[in-house]
């Protein structure tokens, strides 16, 4: 098989990520590099700081074979974000760019997340491939995740109402034609879910499909957590994944449940989560463990009843689903974007469609309804990276020609 030469773009890259839009880009990486294929990644540190405004760089970063990780830090540091976000695009990312095109030359360019990279490296500089992935809506929505004034689904255009209520400041670039020229150049758009593909199709003109995302293979030797008998939340502790929702729920309906929610996560909300619990004497039902590893992120998995994904945004693909059916752990989540197309694989009994719903779920869950070795089988057959991968590269070359 012929040998590729592939250049990734995302904001963030592991260890320096927040969500799993970053985690899918490096499990991608590493599936094509086991596969013979050359992968760069362009990322950015300064987008990392914007979030995460007290970190440190680890030691120099060693590459992994065939996995080559360029990580952008401007003289501007956490100011060179904020600049994207408001003027749609960066020279100082523009030139980094470009110089890695020169020295790469690569046969495909794959963005992903780029919302803190700017448009400007969509537009094609020379005969490569390109390729976007919808990880969100950033193509049709500066919000990213589709919800009007961060509280119900948007089914009107009106962008820069939306941008005030939600405390933005209006990207005014997305009128501008270099900015519909740029997505223009995108020769296919892949989505993880039907749903987002459909979506986006509504407003721009780009060849697309379907590629469900995938999870890898499982660690081995997954450790106890110390944990029994709990439900499980875990991803951004954001006010657009439902937290505020499921803390209510466990809150007013203690007395009730037989088992506990785990939180793992880190967000904006994770101080109000922390000070909820103590404010309503939740320590018995409710433990909120912060941001934890990937290797105690699959022990919660692996030892739950079930994740809850209690979105009130419209998702994508979450990886975090993937991951627990990967261990053959149920996943209860709402009735709306992505995860209906997903969870109707494995059970529809487990999609809910309000806050009511998904208590009778949780109070009436049973173990014994569900066979863990069925979820890893049909996850096995439906959201593997060997097949992944396989549809990956077959879908280039047909591009390709």
């Amino acid at each position: 098989m012929e040998t590729l030469k592939i250049l990734f773009s995302t904001s963030f890259y592991p260890p320096y990520h927040l969500g799993g839009d970053a985690i899918h880009v490096k499990y991608l990486a590493e599936e094509l590099a086991k596969k013979g294929h050359e992968v760069h990644v362009l990322c950015s540190l300064d987008a990392y700081q914007i979030k995460r405004k007290n970190f440190n760089v680890s030691k120099q970063e060693s590459d992994k074979k065939n996995i080559f990780v360029h990580r952008i830090k401007s003289p501007l540091n956490g100011i060179n974000p904020l600049i994207v976000y408001v003027l749609g695009r960066s020279l100082y990312v523009q030139k980094k760019f470009s110089v890695l095109l020169k020295e790469v030359s690569p046969n495909i360019v794959h963005h992903h997340n780029i919302s803190l990279l700017g448009y400007s490296i969509l537009e094609k500089k020379n005969s490569y491939l390109s390729l976007y992935t919808a990880h969100d809506y950033w193509l049709i929505c500066q919000t990213n995740n589709l919800l009007r004034n961060g509280r119900r689904i948007c089914d009107k255009k009106q962008c820069y109402s939306c941008a005030i209520g939600s405390k933005r400041f209006p990207q005014l670039w997305r009128r501008f034609t270099s900015f519909k020229r740029a997505v223009r150049s995108i020769d296919l758009l892949i989505s993880p879910s039907d749903f987002v593909r459909r979506r986006l199709s509504q407003e721009i003109e780009v060849k697309s499909l379907t590629l469900p995302n995938f999870a890898p293979n499982p660690p081995a030797g997954i450790p106890p957590t110390g944990f029994s008998n709990y439900f499980l939340f875990a991803g951004l502790l954001e006010k657009h994944k439902g937290i505020l929702n499921l803390l209510n729920l466990f809150n007013e309906n203690r007395h009730d449940l037989k088992a506990r929610l785990v939180i793992a996560g880190g967000g904006s909300l994770e101080n109000y989560v922390h000070n909820y619990i103590e404010k309503n004497s939740l320590g018995k039902i409710i433990s909120f463990l912060g941001f934890v590893d990937q290797k105690k992120l699959y022990a919660l998995y692996s030892n739950a009843l079930a994740l809850i994904v209690p979105s009130i945004c419209p998702e994508n693909a979450p990886l975090v689903v993937l991951e627990a059916l990967s261990v053959g752990t149920p996943v209860i989540v709402s009735n709306t974007g992505g995860l209906p197309e997903i969870m109707k694989k494995v059970d529809a009994k487990l999609i809910f469609n309000d806050i009511d719903h998904l208590k009778d779920i949780i109070l009436s869950f049973s173990e014994k309804d569900f066979s863990s070795s069925k979820i890893k089988q049909i996850c096995e057959q439906n959201f593997s990276s060997e097949a992944y991968v396989n549809n990956y590269i077959r879908i280039v070359k047909n591009i390709s020609g």
